[in-house]
């Protein structure tokens, strides 16, 4: 026996009604999947350079942790110096010294890209490189990750990123230094 059914034109077309609408239906939902899977290279594209300036920062933190340390055993050796030095000047009559004052520790950024740890109250201060405290760097990296992930900015490479971050931490808070993308 056959399974095929002879079909009357009206049970054709009304087939063919339902077989329409239910494509009609299926239409918007397949053209939101098609946008979401054409947006994923954009949004990996993003991420993927967010999470590169998160390896920048990450390794300026330990940078900055490293030179912190070595900071306070400095700062911790010239107090100590200071006060044997007072003591002695004291012994012998004289007047006393003002103990020195603590080192503040930051973060250098040259408009080349290169980033590391610096005193901030440093006397050889070199042009073209601004020093900034480690919240401001913090601040600066973050404010330049959303950008990254709101589209504003695209990175072309990796040595661009300190750049960037220069580029936003010499500007202002509230004022932005225009829009690097591709």
């Amino acid at each position: 026996m056959s399974d095929q059914r002879e079909w009357s034109s009206d049970s054709f077309l009304n087939e063919l009604r339902q077989l329409r609408e239910g494509l009609e239906q299926l239409g918007p939902l397949y053209k939101a999947a098609l946008d979401r899977v054409a947006y994923m290279p954009v949004e990996f594209g993003r991420r993927w350079w967010s999470s590169r300036v998160d390896m920048l920062m990450q390794r300026v933190r330990v940078d900055y942790a490293k030179y912190m340390a070595q900071a306070q055993e400095a700062g911790f050796n010239v107090t100590l110096m200071a006060a044997l030095v007072d003591s002695i000047l004291k012994a012998g009559g004289m007047e006393p010294v003002a103990p020195p004052g603590s080192l503040r520790v930051g973060i250098s950024i040259s408009a080349l890209g290169k980033i590391e740890p610096t005193l901030l109250d440093d006397p050889c201060g070199q042009s073209g490189v601004l020093h900034i405290t480690f919240e401001h760097f913090e601040a600066t990296g973050q404010r330049l990750k959303r950008e990254i992930l709101n589209g504003t900015v695209i990175p072309k490479n990796e040595e661009e990123i300190p750049r960037l971050i220069f580029a936003r931490a010499s500007q202002p808070p509230g004022k932005s230094p225009g829009k690097y993308a591709r």
